[in-house]
């Protein structure tokens, strides 16, 4: 048998053994603005990296998981069709939940003119001549040296190639290229397709249920038209049959498969399409939110229906009477049971079972409930201290006292260190406090204000206030400056110099009209005036360890009378890794010290740096190790390099200008540079000439050698370009044109990327990406020498973590007591789940809508009923972004105070305060990329690489660094949202908190519950939840004490089973193994006592009445029993 026969039988082996789909693999990556590495099994052991399939200019889709999601995004059609689709042009979020890719044909996957198409043999090809097929798969695979041959999931065979100048049309008739008509009554349009062709707005799917026989994927051969089509249309003449009519008449037959959407809107909405369409129904058209159906009876006699949706609740109304449906709009679950939708509840009705109203009224164990197993335990610590506010404000006090360099604090409340801050103000102390953002800014100067401490001054930005006074005309305003409390008078052109790398109160600044004034009372008078206050206030981010602050740092910080400034960063967030600094790199500044200093060390090594940045489809280390070669090459010009990045090479021409002493007479000069603009400058003869120069004000270069009359290059910083004229700062517009430079000559991109790699020092897991415009890396911290003690508090702190940030520094960590909350106070938190943000949407079961998913929505539903319940409590409800966006219908709801982001819900303080019950939904999400640069930050330098395997869904990673500081960030966030609810300030708080994460000192309080939902749900709301909890804990203690010498009645009792299921208890505890009973058995030994219905052999069985209904049919027509009469059987007389 030769090759070509083994392909036949490998379509009959696929077709009857599928292969299964492999989900993307995503890793991290130096490049794209996606940074990571995205691999698709396009095919059987073809895993293709999207990098690859870009640069081979094919256009692809990402595909979801079969069979519910086996196909592309809904919005794939369109304009896409016209142009080339990359990674980028779908969400990341697709990327996650893809397991493969469809390709594009026709134009967007062109090259060079060549459009891609695709020659599809059936399965069915291969069945009914597999002899005519063969020869002509033989012949195509003969028209190229590098044939494309794909043996397609079901069986079938696609060859993939590129033709050059053509373009196979979309239409009906030239796609179904060859077929048979085979008609039936049922479908007059059928037909046997063998060949079918995709070009124009087509696509064709690869993942790894598909196995490329030969060729390559990113390499497919470009056959020209006349070529490809002279062995298909040897086997179209074969085998197409028409039909005697023709195609023409084919086409004008009625569909009898009507086209419907992939998607008509919400989840819900979908799950009654696919209800419709499992009737009989047709879709017509959508309009307007409706969606409009008929359904064929006969030619007289059709049902017209009409669905859409609102507010959550799927309606449908029939326009036809007569037709078995409600002709007045009725949701679709009270006619249909079996859609999958969950059914609207009641206000402030929760929906039970018989079990669960049999647990209320005391007939059943509340075991008898099925339920999750437990994942949360509480460790009850008797020995626990909880601190009253005053014993917790005298411990945060003492912390003053530490003498380490950096202090840690984890405190449990921002109230709590806030008065140790004040507290240690008013004893005399001297701070400068590092706030977040500027609106704890806000109320940090408003709570100094209103403390009436007498000497605190704030930092404020050179825009503060500026949209207040921009408007008014500049004359008017420099006659009056600072008249609305703004602090610069020209701060979009300082703003646009600082910017560039220049210094505005160098370049801007002494050519202000306003400039003595700014001194005494402006921008320019910030730093005497908090240099001489006791309290500090500043929002600048990083202040006390980024060294483009160092010059501010150190005209504030000076001791106030001999009392040493205590520096304290209120660290609000929850993750460490915003501690490191960024460096970002633009390509455009790379570029232009390419061009500006061409020949110099600073254009070669950006000439080399752009070259090893701009390789592509190598691994992350490989692009950091070139970059890593790159510096290391040029170290031997680092001066050089450093004196470049801080100047800028301004162009100019040698002219002859003599210039005489008009004292002394002597010749200072016999030539002159003529700058562009008409600025000058001498080259002075000798260094007496200089000197003289210098005296006089007269711009001078000294010149070691030039040609006269001849281009020259003169490295001059920004000011004195500015100030020669060379460079005009007129307008935000022009300065935005300079060259970018490093004010500082210690800390420039040559100092960064060196300590980056002195820090790092192995490629793999170094914290670098490149996104084609912008290089970004992270480097430590570099701790300003005039911070003599950083204090610095977040809601968790690691003193591992601490000292990776700040390494060799003396860091003590203060774990401070928790303080008890006010009686009546009450934490519930859920035990059976941490509830991550895949397991409450619907992420594996849709692929077109975002919604939630069946236990989201139990959750939700009784969040609601709740809500629902009594309007008087107020509420609050914090979740993942992706879950507040279906949460619109509690937003408008008058007892809702808010419904907040995880990450943004530390500006809600108000809002806590107001609210009795807040709900705490699901465990906080990290994006796999934003875990991973955090992990390579911190871990980037160990000597063991990072391992990046996890599982999202369940929030687990096999790498325990990685592990740890998911649990980390998790428990950080929890703690902080909990500290701002204020349980140990106000009164009648109850915190909901639907995820299993042990959360430090406040899993283990006494005030804590742990519950099951189902608790919530017999309970029917949080009133009567203790009470439910505490039934649930003494039966599961009556549990624990059970023993093999317990009677069956007390198990049954205990645990709500049937006598079947305690016996096998028993049976466990008395230390056997119950074999397994079959029902025959069961069945036939209970009409041994006589006839039975089936209702107390499906009670006394313990099975479902289906499965017992099953086998006694089944026994029935074996012989072995008799119905009696219905629903009553005996055992067969002999």
């Amino acid at each position: 048998m030769n090759a070509l026969e083994d392909i036949i039988q490998r379509c009959h082996k696929r077709h009857n053994a599928l292969l299964r789909q492999r989900r993307t693999v995503i890793t991290p990556a130096l490049y794209k603005q996606i940074p990571y590495h995205i691999k698709v099994r396009c095919a059987r052991a073809t895993p293709i990296v999207l990098d690859d399939l870009e640069r081979a200019d094919i256009s692809f889709m990402p595909i979801g998981h079969a069979p519910e999601n086996d196909r592309g995004p809904r919005d794939f059609g369109g304009d896409r069709f016209l142009k080339r689709q990359g990674t980028s042009d779908w969400p990341d979020s697709r990327w996650y939940a893809s397991w493969g890719i469809q390709i594009y044909t026709g134009i967007p996957s062109e090259r060079n003119g060549a459009r891609w198409h695709d020659f599809y043999f059936t399965y069915q090809a291969v069945c009914a001549a597999p002899d005519t097929v063969l020869a002509c798969v033989e012949a195509l695979l003969k028209t190229t040296a590098n044939p494309l041959l794909t043996l397609t999931k079901s069986g079938g065979l696609r060859f993939s190639c590129r033709i050059p100048d053509y373009l196979h049309p979309s239409t009906g008739a030239a796609k179904s290229y060859i077929y048979k008509y085979a008609p039936t009554l049922e479908d007059p349009r059928r037909r046997d397709m063998y060949l079918e062709i995709r070009g124009e707005k087509g696509y064709s799917r690869w993942d790894s249920r598909y196995e490329i026989l030969c060729g390559d994927l990113l390499n497919p051969p470009v056959i020209t038209k006349e070529v490809i089509f002279t062995p298909v249309d040897a086997l179209r003449a074969v085998l197409h049959e028409p039909g005697l009519l023709g195609e023409t008449y084919l086409e004008t037959l009625p569909e009898t498969t009507p086209v419907v959407p992939a998607s008509i809107g919400s989840k819900n909405l979908n799950l009654a399409k696919d209800a419709l369409l499992q009737r009989g129904f047709s879709y017509l058209r959508g309009n307007a939110g409706f969606h409009h159906w008929v359904q064929h009876h006969s030619e007289h006699d059709d049902t017209y229906v009409s669905l859409w949706e609102d507010q959550g609740v799927v309606w449908l109304r029939a326009s036809t009477p007569n037709a078995g449906l409600p002709t007045r709009a009725t949701p679709i679950t009270d006619i249909w049971n079996d859609t999958g939708i969950t059914p609207p509840t009641s206000a402030s009705v929760l929906p039970v079972s018989d079990k669960v109203l049999a647990v209320r009224e005391g007939k059943l164990s509340p075991l008898g409930i099925k339920r999750p197993p437990p994942v949360l335990y509480q460790q009850t610590d008797t020995k626990k201290v909880y601190q009253t506010p005053e014993a917790h404000a005298t411990q945060m006090q003492r912390i003053f006292e530490k003498k380490a360099r950096i202090i840690g604090i984890t405190a449990e409340t921002i109230s709590g260190f806030t008065s140790a801050v004040e507290a240690y103000l008013l004893r005399g102390g001297a701070t400068c406090l590092n706030i977040a953002n500027r609106t704890f800014a806000d109320a940090a100067e408003d709570r100094y204000h209103a403390l009436k401490l007498p000497s605190f001054a704030r930092w404020r930005a050179k825009m503060y206030r500026w949209e207040q006074v921009k408007d008014i005309p500049t004359d008017e305003r420099m006659a009056n400056p600072f008249q609305a409390g703004n602090l610069c008078e020209d701060p979009e052109r300082c703003r646009a110099i600082e910017a560039k790398g220049g210094k505005a109160r160098e370049c801007i600044c002494p050519k202000c009209p306003v400039y003595t004034e700014c001194q005494a009372r402006g921008y320019l008078s910030q730093p005497h005036t908090l240099k001489h206050v006791k309290a500090q206030i500043s929002p600048l981010g990083k202040v006390f360890f980024d060294p483009q602050f160092s010059e501010m740092l150190e005209q504030i910080l000076d001791p106030m009378n001999e009392t040493e400034r205590v520096c304290i960063l209120d660290k609000r967030y929850v993750e460490i890794s915003p501690l490191f600094l960024e460096s970002v790199l633009s390509k455009d500044v790379l570029e232009k010290w390419d061009v500006n200093w061409s020949g110099r060390a600073l254009g070669n090594f950006a000439t080399s740096l752009l070259r090893a940045l701009e390789i592509r489809g190598e691994p992350n280390g490989s692009a950091v190790g070139r970059v890593r070669s790159v510096v290391a090459a040029f170290q031997q010009y680092e001066e050089e390099i450093v004196q470049q990045m801080c100047h800028i090479n301004v162009q100019g021409k040698v002219v002859a200008q003599k210039t005489v002493d008009d004292e002394t007479g002597k010749e200072l000069a016999h030539f002159a540079i003529a700058f562009e603009g008409g600025a000058s400058a001498c080259i002075p003869l000798d260094t007496y000439a200089e000197d003289r120069f210098t005296e006089k004000g007269v711009p001078c270069f000294s010149v070691d050698a030039f040609i006269p009359n001849a281009d020259i290059e003169i490295p001059m910083r920004m000011a004195e370009a500015i100030a020669l004229g060379v460079l005009d700062t007129e307008t935000v517009e022009k300065i935005q044109a300079f060259p970018t430079v490093y004010h500082d000559p210690n800390w420039t991109l040559w100092h960064q990327l060196k300590r980056f790699f002195a820090h790092y020092p192995r490629d793999v897991d170094a914290p670098m990406r490149w996104s084609d415009k912008i290089l970004q890396f992270w480097v430590p911290p570099i701790l300003h020498p005039s911070v003599k003690r950083l204090l610095l508090r977040a809601p968790t702190l690691s003193e591992r973590y601490l000292y990776r940030v700040f390494p060799g520094e003396a860091i003590e960590v203060v774990h401070t007591q928790p303080t008890a909350w006010v009686p009546g106070n009450q934490v519930f938190q859920i035990r059976t789940d941490i509830y991550s943000f895949q397991t409450l949407l619907n992420y594996d079961t849709d692929w077109d809508v975002l919604s939630l998913s069946k236990i989201g929505e139990r959750l939700f539903s009784g969040i609601r009923a709740e809500i629902d319940r009594d309007p008087s409590v107020k509420h609050a409800i914090i979740a993942n972004t992706a879950i507040t966006e279906q949460l619109a219908d509690l937003k408008e709801k008058e007892n809702v105070c808010f419904v907040a982001k995880f990450k943004r819900s530390e500006r809600v303080d108000l809002g806590f305060q107001a609210a009795d019950v807040v709900w705490i939904i699901g465990a906080p999400r990290w994006a796999e990329s934003e875990l991973w640069f955090q992990a390579q930050m911190l871990f980037g330098n160990d000597t063991e690489p990072l391992h990046y395997v996890g599982e999202p869904d369940s929030e687990t990673y096999k790498d325990e660094r990685i592990q740890n500081l998911l649990q980390q960030n998790i428990i950080g966030l929890l703690t902080r949202i909990i500290g701002q609810i204020g349980l140990n300030r106000w009164t009648d708080k109850k915190v909901m908190l639907l995820t299993s994460c042990a959360v430090p000192d406040i899993t283990d309080r006494p005030e804590t519950l742990l519950f099951d939902w189902e608790d919530f749900e017999i309970a029917g709301g949080l009133d009567k939840l203790p009470e439910v909890i505490a039934t649930r804990e003494g039966f599961e203690a009556e549990s624990a004490k059970l023993t093999a010498e317990s009677s069956r009645e007390e198990v049954e009792r205990i645990w709500g089973c049937s006598s079947r299921q305690a016996n096998r208890l028993l049976y466990k505890l008395r230390g056997g193994n119950i074999p397994r009973v079959s029902f025959q058995e069961q069945i036939l030994t209970l009409l041994a006592d006589g006839e039975k219905k089936a209702s107390e052999l499906v009670e006394a069985i313990g099975s479902s009445s289906q499965s017992v209904g099953n086998e006694l049919k089944r026994l029935v027509d074996l012989g072995e029993i008799t119905r009696v009469q219905r629903g009553v059987y005996a055992l067969k007389k002999e």
